[in-house]
């Protein structure tokens, strides 16, 4: 190359690496925002089928769709969470629910309930029995205290993700504005680097991507499904409520035993010992596992990637790169798988006719 190329390359590499640097910050804000694009791309073609043009308007009307699919639901389960935590907190303050001496008492269903528990039952029973109720209380207080001094410092990651979220939107809408010139100029960008072989991943590429994401909606509702069924088997009056907030929460990747164990405890106190028992063993063995193998199953039947390829994509994606990783390590082994197959291809075609 000459010296005016060379230069050119420098600073081309220069302003890349500047780049990089200054939306690194941003990166997950801008990756998830062009997945939600992507994947809800048909819905707004039938919008502006239905609207006859592209422009502001139907991006801002998809953007809003898109707002109320993803930010309602997390809204209405953190105010839920929010509100649950601050009666726990005030009960505990006052005595009033939490009646500890009821919780103590000889003849109450707390006490009988450790005392049908096999071998070490007679034993809690005596323990129970020996626990100092005012030192107790105060512990609790105390516990309590701590418990709100780290949700108010656990605050700062929920506004940074506040803040990402609200970048997501932003961002969302200017790709819906400018998707199809962005698609061009890709196209143009990959053709002039490695020609049709790398244009030709775009489109495996988009189909992962929205594999993937209608694979954890598939599976958060079988997870919801199942979890709604173990809540009502055993005897919980919200079955229904719970197993859409199990449902709610997987798709987010918040692990489900945040709505059904509470009801195991609910469920043992309250005397209910061998429901509390089989909702455990429900909640453990096939709500909170079945998500490890229907998730790959329904990746790799939209994909036809190799089952072992979605599943190792899958868990080492969100051990390498956290919860976006869900989605980005299906669609690097895909289009790894792509240009294998597209490598190895003319080798089987020589081959094929040798024999």
């Amino acid at each position: 190359m000459t010296r005016q190329q060379w230069a050119i390359v420098v600073v081309g590499a220069l302003l890349l690496w500047g780049a990089f640097l200054v939306l690194v910050p941003f990166l997950d804000a801008i990756l998830w925002a062009a997945i939600l694009a992507l994947v809800s791309w048909p819905v707004y073609e039938r919008l502006l089928g239905s609207s006859g043009k592209r422009g502001v308007g139907s991006s801002l009307a998809m953007t809003a769709l898109v707002s109320l699919a993803v930010i309602l639901p997390v809204v209405l389960i953190a105010a839920s969470l929010a509100q649950d935590a601050l009666v726990t907190y005030r009960s505990i303050q006052t005595g009033g629910v939490f009646s500890l001496a009821s919780l103590k008492a000889d003849d109450g269903v707390f006490a009988r309930t450790l005392g049908q528990i096999p071998l070490v039952g007679t034993s809690l029973r005596q323990w129970l029995a020996q626990i100092d109720l005012v030192q107790l209380q105060e512990g609790l207080k105390g516990g309590a205290g701590r418990l709100l001094t780290f949700l108010a410092t656990a605050g700062r990651t929920v506004s940074s993700a506040i803040v990402t979220l609200a970048l997501v939107i932003f961002t969302v809408f200017f790709f819906y504005l400018s998707g199809p010139e962005l698609l061009r100029q890709l196209r143009a960008a990959l053709d002039r680097l490695g020609g049709p072989q790398l244009v030709a991943l775009l489109e495996p590429l988009a189909t992962t991507v929205r594999s993937v994401v209608l694979g954890l909606i598939l599976t958060g509702v079988a997870q919801g499904v199942l979890a709604g069924i173990g809540l009502w088997a055993t005897g919980i009056q919200a079955a229904l409520i719970l197993g859409v907030l199990a449902a709610l929460l997987s798709i987010l990747q918040i692990p489900t035993p945040l709505v059904w164990f509470p009801c195991v405890v609910w469920l043992g106190a309250n005397g209910q010992i061998w429901q509390g028992v089989a909702l455990f063993a429900w909640g453990a063995l096939i709500v909170g596992t079945i998500d490890n193998v229907l998730k790959p199953v329904f990746i790799s039947q939209g994909t036809g990637i190799p089952f072992l390829l979605v599943f190792f994509g899958v868990l080492g994606g969100l051990l390498a790169f956290g919860t976006i990783g869900i989605v980005l390590g299906p669609a690097i082994l895909s289009l790894l798988l792509v240009l294998w197959r597209s490598w190895i291809a003319p080798t089987e075609a020589i081959a094929s006719k040798e024999s």
